[in-house]
């Protein structure tokens, strides 16, 4: 039995680091500089926000579910805290990171809600949800940018302790709790029963809605953390930051080896997924390509992901088999 787990779990992580290890090698041959342990570094860092938004996004997919509505969470709570920092200061930032962690509870809350409640689609109720939210956001700012971020924001983004970026820092505590969340505490093992099969999730006692629910309020949170990481990363706040993230979580997560119909999902693969999306992102840009290269090249690497950890299964099977 344990190694037919072992198997399973290489199977689900053959895809993403094989790729990764190959797009390293081959950039390595265009610029060495490229996986020098400052760079690798600096690349793990621009991953961070992706990393701890595709977590969040773990949760609900392990659950059966989706959430499209964590990019306009993140910008929203960027607005929030922004808002509260350019009109009241230091005091007003403090006031405005609780009320962004709060609303993304609240908006987690919601999509949970309206998946569980009202057996809304979660692909179409974290689209509408996440479109009014930006909606709403659009209004407020109107086409102002929210400025440059305060310290305290970049201090989580840009600064370093102990030569290690503290946006690292944050990645790795967040999958360490993550991971125990989801391997060892009673939580994840009633959400992986919910998302293997809901039905016999409710026969077996699990409070199913709560624990569905709970898993868009962890994602929404997320994604207010992430918010505070890429703005303090770049260093200002304006309403185009994080776009496109919902998707490309959702892609991180997949390429990771995570699967979409719910019951099973790794940490470890949500963050092998993000980093791989960095890194492509990062060899686009070393080819001196255009960025709409980035898109094609995530395609083929989501391919080849799902066609290796597919072929890897189907050659372990065989090997178990073999073996009996």
């Amino acid at each position: 039995m344990m190694k037919r787990n072992k198997v399973s779990y290489i199977n689900k992580h053959t895809g993403v680091f094989l790729i990764l290890a190959s797009i390293l090698v081959i950039s390595a041959l265009f610029s060495p500089s490229f996986v020098a342990p400052n760079n690798l570094l600096a690349m793990l860092r621009q991953a961070s926000s992706l990393g701890i938004l595709t977590i969040g996004q773990l949760f609900v997919i392990i659950g059966g579910g989706v959430d499209l509505s964590v990019e306009s969470i993140l910008q929203m709570a960027i607005t929030i805290f922004m808002y509260g920092y350019n009109n009241f200061g230091d005091a007003g930032l403090i006031y405005g990171l609780i009320a962004a962690f709060i609303f993304g509870a609240f908006a987690g809350l919601i999509n949970g809600i309206l998946v569980i409640r009202f057996n809304v689609q979660p692909f179409l109720t974290t689209l509408f949800t996440g479109s009014i939210i930006t909606g709403i956001r659009m209004i407020w700012v109107g086409i102002e940018s929210a400025g440059h971020v305060p310290e305290l924001i970049r201090f989580f983004g840009r600064d370093k302790t102990l030569n290690i970026p503290n946006a690292v820092i944050v990645l790795l505590l967040v999958a360490i709790i993550a991971g125990v969340i989801l391997n060892k505490h009673v939580y994840g093992r009633k959400l992986i029963a919910v998302g293997t099969s809901f039905t016999t999730s409710v026969y077996s006692g699990i409070r199913s809605h709560r624990t569905v629910v709970f898993s868009y309020i962890i994602s929404g949170v997320m994604a207010v953390l992430a918010s505070i990481i890429i703005s303090g990363y770049i260093g200002y706040a304006d309403r185009w930051i994080g776009a496109g993230m919902s998707f490309n979580s959702l892609i991180a997560a997949v390429i990771g080896g995570n699967y979409l119909g719910g019951g099973r999902g790794s940490v470890i693969g949500a963050i092998g997924g993000a980093l791989l999306m960095t890194i492509i992102v990062n060899f686009v840009i070393l080819l001196g390509l255009p960025a709409s290269y980035q898109h094609i090249f995530s395609g083929l690497v989501l391919i080849a992901t799902i066609f290796i950890g597919s072929l890897s299964k189907k050659i372990s099977l065989q090997n178990l088999i073999g073996r009996q």
